[in-house]
Order: structure tokens, then sequence, then C-alpha cells
């Protein structure tokens, strides 16, 4: 079986680790496996990461208003039309359903991966719409849950399948922190770590995370904040943070490799997935919740459906509002009760194993590409 996988992210990058993890894990599985992802300046056009093979666009620009995403869709079907694969396997985002359609004549079979619904207002009806539309010259579609089906595609919508979250069970896995990138970030052994690590967009409301942990910071002269990540709210938080007179005990690196997260991570007490109570962030379940807790770490995560597909209140983590003085309130108690931190630790890993990547490609992925590709042979004379 010869699979392309194609993304409108960084490969790895953040933001969309399924697309990495979906590739590589094939990969490992025996498939020949291809990539194509937009290139940071400076990247190889074309190399060997973890198996797969990786063909990159250069791009100046992946944000929100990127025209150079037509670029990336025009390299991408003449890509897929010279490759003789057998399916395509898109990550939905803006252009995606031209792809089938430059490509056509390939001979691919096409599925379309939602991972969301429209999270950026405003007409976040119409943009579901166009969502639903880019699918339908695909041949497959599947969705990340239940709420995203129900919210983009309808409720008794036949989607093919629904293929859940997952994490890196070798990548996310407890160990001991660092002695010298604590001293890269400025962290004493004796401070109190809540990290976040995600995409830093106004959407995602990461200002409130700042505020809230403004409230708790002077109670408590070992907190520590480090944020982890990029987007375009990055100067403004660094901005907030200073306005609020907590820059000096909030870090932010930026950008850090996907495979340098697990060692940040390690540097932190408490783990931070906030998500904001928002019906269009309601039933996204977040990749960060499943890391943290693979790594063993206490989390601290709003009570958004998504994220209660992996935290359960005082067993695993806890949640709260999305509020930050129900944010706060929740850091402090886990800074105060050194016991609930202990408990909650203790569960953590051993409560998202089934949500090992490997698994996820062969019990949810690798049969879904099957039945398509059985399908296909079917349908044709």
């Amino acid at each position: 079986m010869r699979v392309c996988h194609i993304g409108f992210n960084y490969f790895p990058g953040r933001g969309l680790t399924i697309f990495y993890e979906f590739a590589r894990q094939q990969a490992r599985q025996g498939i020949e496996v291809s990539v194509v992802a937009p290139g940071r300046p400076g990247e190889p056009l074309e190399e060997t990461v973890a198996g797969v093979r990786v063909l990159r666009v250069p791009l100046r620009s992946i944000g929100r208003l990127s025209f150079d995403r037509f670029r990336f869709i025009a390299r991408a079907a003449r890509i897929v039309r010279s490759g003789k694969f057998d399916l395509v396997h898109t990550y939905a985002f803006v252009g995606a359903g031209l792809l089938p359609v430059l490509a056509a004549g390939s001979g691919s079979t096409w599925l379309y991966d939602c991972q969301s619904s429209a999270i950026k207002a405003p007409l976040l009806g119409l943009q579901n719409f166009f969502i639903r539309a880019e699918a339908l010259p695909y041949q497959v579609v599947t969705v990340l849950s239940e709420g995203i089906r129900d919210i983009v595609f309808g409720r008794n919508a036949a989607v093919d399948a629904i293929v859940p979250l997952g994490a890196n069970l070798e990548h996310f896995l407890p160990r001991e922190p660092d002695p010298g990138l604590r001293a890269g970030f400025s962290l004493a052994e004796a401070d109190f770590v809540y990290a976040y690590c995600g995409t830093l967009d106004h959407n995602r409301r990461i200002g409130t995370l700042v505020e809230a942990f403004a409230l708790l910071v002077h109670a408590e002269p070992s907190a520590r904040l480090l944020i982890i990540g990029e987007g375009s709210e990055l100067e403004a938080l660094r901005q907030l943070a200073r306005a609020l007179g907590i820059a000096d005990r909030v870090r932010f690196p930026g950008h850090v490799p996907y495979e340098n997260i697990p060692a940040c991570l390690d540097l932190s007490a408490v783990a931070l997935a906030f998500v904001p109570m928002d019906a269009w962030f309601e039933h996204q379940p977040p990749t960060k919740t499943v890391e943290y807790l693979a790594q063993g770490l206490p989390v601290i995560g709003t009570a958004t459906a998504g994220n209660r597909v992996f935290l359960r209140h005082e067993w695993n983590g806890l949640l709260c509002a999305d509020d930050a003085r129900s944010v706060a309130a929740a850091m402090l108690r886990m800074l105060r009760e050194p016991g609930l931190r202990e408990q909650v630790a203790a569960n953590a890993r051993a409560s998202v194993l089934r949500h090992d990547w490997a698994e996820i490609v062969r019990e949810h992925v690798l049969p879904v590409y099957e039945r398509a590709l059985v399908r296909r042979r079917a349908a044709r004379p």
C-alpha cells in the first residue's frame, strides 16, 4: 500500500501532531508513506523523516490569511498526479477540496480527515458549510469525535469513521528534568512551574492563563509560568505579562520542535490544558491533554467535553471553568495540596494507555484504508 499524507502544517510541527504521528506510525507498520507539507525557510525540500518521505513546498506563511496555500495546493496536486498513490490522506484545511479535482486521473482514493469544526469567528455556520463542501470530492470522510461530526456534518451524517485522538507514548513519558534546560529557561530547582503547550492564537484566549497566574503569583513567590508555542498572539501575551507586572515570572520560549517538547514539560510541576469553553471548542479533544497525561503530569483542564474525554476530576487532574479566577483557584489548589498532586500524577499515564498512536493507527486508521480500497476496486469495471 502506498499512502500520501497532505497537511497544511509543518512536518514535524506543533498544531497538527496527528499529521506527523499517523505518517510515522504507518511507516513503522510497513506501509510506504510520503508526506506533502509546507516548508520553513532553510528546511530541505525532500528528506526522509522517521521512515517517511517528506516533500516540502517552501512557503512564506501558513497563517490564516496566507495566499501561499493555493501554490501549495497546486504543487501537492502535481505530486499526487505523478506519485501513483493508492490512497491520499488529507487533513482538512481551507482549499483542501480543490486537491482531488486538480489531481483528477491520479487513480488514488481520497480521504478527508476532519479534525475540527470551525473555531474562528465570525460566521462559524458558514465556515462549517464550507468544510462540508470541501469534503464532497472525497471518497472517504473521517472525524475526530462524535461532537465534531454532529456540528459539521449533522448527527445522522454517514461519515466513514470516528478516529480518536492519541499520544506517542514512547515520546511522552515520565523522566527526570534536564538541569541544563532548566537553567536555560532561568528556572531554579525550587520553582513551582506551570506549563502550557499549544497554539497561541487569539481565539485560544491564552491571555486568561496569564491573568490567572497573576492572581496567584504574588501569594506564591515560587510559582512560574512556562508558555510553549508560537502564534499570532505571542507578542501580545508578552506585553500582557509586562502590564501585569509578572514578566519576570513568565517564560515564552516560542517555537519548540516537537522532539524537544517532552524535555520542556519535564520542568513543570503541573500542566495546563486550557481550552475556551465555547461552542466551537466544546467537542474538540485537545492533543495537549493526552500528551500531558502520557508524561505523568498532574493536569488542570477546562471542563469541555473534549477535555473530559481524558480527564476525571480529582482522579487524574482537576477540571475548572475558563475564567481567570477559576483557573487561578485550581492552580493554587494543585500547588498547596501535594497529596492531591501526587494522587492525580500517579493515575495520569495509566489513564491514557489505550490512546497510543500505534494502536489507533492499527485498530482505527488502517481498517478504514482497507475498506476504502476494497470499495474502490469493486467499483472499477
